[in-house]
């Protein structure tokens, strides 16, 4: 039944239209044994939910649980239909899909008591469910791209598999559905996307939040759409069977809406819904007419005891995950003392970082997903010029679709591929930041550290090129200090192949942030009085320092700062009558503090100077880190007006961070002190 009605008829109206398709597949006239194995897994999942809601009643589990009563037909029938390798991809409402996917109830109930033997070792709770096969997450639609990209390695193996994804129709309110819709219909992945339609957004009626046809939102994209309803069984396994075989035949994606009806709350006990609207469906659910059944009354019994017995049992043997364990993550947090010379090859630095990028294309069969990096264009700054020309299948030019171009790279990097997103300007990587923030950076410890998700997200930042507002920003204080997210920031002082190796050999996922002006620099060449050194190893610190001299003035920056520090290093000795170095990390997510701590110990005065804008950023963050440790030098922090930056180059180089800035600061830090 499509949904292809006025956008003014009422709430009322759709239930009742609902009401007459229901009570037409209840009515019909079938041998219920032939599915008995489908009803059984059906009703376990119902017993293990009504046991969480009875659980939370007694305070024995915390949080909250998005139950699927009235809906357990959907991921049975579709479990069915699936084969060793394939994905599902699922949403708030996921212990039916779990469980008819994997059968592993009683992982799922050690996981709701927060026990270690539980499917994300009791961290991920109700919401966030992880096993070879699947994988939950409470964002709306977050999955969906993710899935895709899971989709397309499947593709690029070669392997028969394709991923399905659980929505309801509520994330047809979110952009990423269509971006994925649109996305997967590009590339070819086999992807279904399966709605629950239920006609309650939460506690909004769906005539109040969807307008238009749903059907014709899918077919909008080119995807082949069925329908199907949780009343009519033999239907409905016949639709689920048809719509997964048409995407593992055709490698394409395809929509599958299932019209069903949530009996229970949407959580515990938030329901408005009409106690007379919700008894209609009571009378025509499959589970409750054969209540009753002698053909199933006894396996129902059984089954209920079982999952009694179970969670009684575990109750009196809880143990949780051990927090020691937890709370690491997989930030390369310890830093090294060796420390060597750096000797940079010549060459421009975007054409230096082309080629880094480009040994991982070839080499390690790296994906690069991003708009406009096809060949010729190779990308707004030319840093994949030439990828798609050598390998055309592993380079996907997109769409305008942040988000969900870097939620296909985090399902090639799940899926084992080395894989890179790019974000045309750095302004723009907000529109993915539910991508970096709710998967990306949370994959590996909400799932109990069962999976890592190694995706590289490459964007060039900063200003000085004229281009405004909304393509000048540093705003790299949003990703600094996400959990278990490496930002990493390479500057033309230093030939960035040891740092672009360096980071591909991590587990977890990083943020590599390209300065726009730099990319047009030479690699540096220190003057012959000057020594340019690298602490710790390729994802090092750089220092830069007279040779011989004893520096008392420290300034602590990185990418196209710290080159324009080093190109101005003489004048800011000889207008500050200071000797200065210049401490340059190439992490700025985890900070070596440790580095720069033992750079400034015989220093007097530190500026510590970002590109974004002052207030909460970078620099703060590394004076409060040194404060702790070394209180005897006086610091100053420095970052670029709070404002936007504007589109005249005159005011904007007012705007920003300067040489002439840097040593006024270094002159008050004198007076001050005096």
């Amino acid at each position: 039944m499509d949904n292809n009605v006025p956008v003014m008829q009422s709430q009322i109206e759709l239930i009742d239209i609902l009401h007459q398709t229901a009570q037409t597949g209840a009515g019909e006239n079938v041998d219920h044994s032939q599915f008995r194995d489908e009803i059984l897994t059906a009703y376990r999942i119902r017993k293990v939910e009504t046991k969480f809601l009875e659980l939370f009643s007694r305070s024995k589990i915390s949080g909250t649980v998005h139950t699927c009563v009235g809906q357990e037909l959907t991921g049975v029938a579709l479990a069915k239909h699936l084969q060793p390798g394939d994905w599902i991809t699922s949403n708030h409402r996921c212990h039916g899909h779990f469980i008819a996917r994997t059968g592993n109830w009683q992982g799922l109930i050690d996981e709701l008591l927060g026990m270690k033997t539980g499917i994300s070792k009791g961290i991920g709770s109700s919401q966030h469910l992880f096993a070879p096969g699947f994988i939950s997450n409470g964002t709306q639609g977050s999955l969906l791209p993710v899935a895709s990209g899971m989709g397309l390695a499947m593709n690029k193996r070669g392997q028969p598999n394709i991923a399905v994804s659980f929505i309801g129709e509520g994330t047809l309110g979110e952009g990423i559905t269509y971006e994925t819709m649109n996305l997967s219909s590009i590339f070819g992945s086999p992807h279904l996307i399966v709605l629950e339609n239920n006609y309650y957004s939460q506690t909004t009626p769906q005539a109040h939040a969807v307008s238009g046809s749903i059907r014709g939102r899918a077919e909008a994209f080119g995807l082949e759409c069925f329908e199907t309803d949780t009343w009519n069984l033999t239907d409905l396994l016949e639709t689920c069977g048809k719509a997964v075989a048409h995407v593992r035949d055709t490698r394409r994606p395809a929509f599958l809406r299932i019209d069903t009806y949530r009996l229970l709350a949407h959580s515990k006990g938030d329901d408005d819904r009409e106690r007379s609207e919700v008894e209609k469906y009571e009378s025509l659910d499959l589970l409750n007419r054969l209540a009753n059944d002698s053909e199933f009354t006894g396996a129902f019994a059984a089954i209920a005891n079982e999952i009694d017995d179970y969670s009684e049992e575990r109750l009196l043997n809880k143990e949780l995950y051990d927090y020691a364990e937890y709370r690491t993550d997989q930030l390369p947090r310890a830093t090294s003392a060796r420390t060597v010379p750096v000797e940079n090859p010549g060459g421009i630095f975007v054409k230096v970082l082309n080629e880094a990028y480009k040994s991982i294309l070839l080499e390690k069969t790296g994906i690069f997903i991003g708009e406009d990096i096809a060949d010729p264009y190779g990308g707004a700054f030319k840093v994949t010029r030439g990828f798609q020309d050598l390998r055309p299948d592993q380079v996907f030019s997109t769409s305008i679709s942040e988000a969900g171009l870097v939620g296909l790279a985090i399902g090639f990097a799940v899926s084992g591929f080395s894989a890179y997103a790019e974000i045309m300007f750095g302004d723009f990587i907000v529109n993915a930041m539910d991508q970096i923030l709710n998967n990306a950076s949370k994959f590996h410890h909400m799932y109990g550290k069962q999976t890592d998700c190694p995706v590289t997200i490459r964007t060039p930042m900063g200003a000085r090129r004229g281009y405004g507002p909304t393509h000048s920003q540093s705003i790299e204080k949003l990703l600094l200090g996400l959990d278990n997210l490496l930002v990493a920031a390479p500057t033309s002082l230093c030939d960035p192949t040891p740092l672009i190796a360096g980071l591909e050999a991590q587990t977890c996922p990083r943020v590599v942030i390209e300065n726009k002006t730099d990319y047009g620099n030479p690699l540096y060449q220190p003057p012959e009085n000057l020594l340019l050194e690298k602490i710790g190893g390729d994802l090092g610190t750089l220092a830069l320092s007279p040779v011989g001299g004893r520096p008392t003035l420290a300034i602590v920056t990185y990418g196209f700062l710290a080159r324009l520090v080093a190109d101005d290093f003489e004048r800011i000795f000889r207008e500050t009558d200071r000797v200065p170095i210049l401490i340059a990390p190439q992490l700025l997510s985890p900070v070596p503090v440790a580095h720069i701590e033992r750079l400034i110990r015989r220093v007097d005065h530190v500026i510590v100077a970002e590109e974004g804008s002052e207030g909460f950023g970078w620099s703060d963050g590394v004076v409060c880190q040194l404060l702790q440790r070394n209180r005897a030098c006086r610091y100053a922090t420095l970052g670029a007006d709070p404002v936007p930056i504007p589109s005249d180059r005159q005011l904007e180089s007012l705007s920003l961070v300067s040489t002439d800035k840097i040593i006024a600061t270094a002159l008050r830090l004198d007076q001050d002190h005096d």
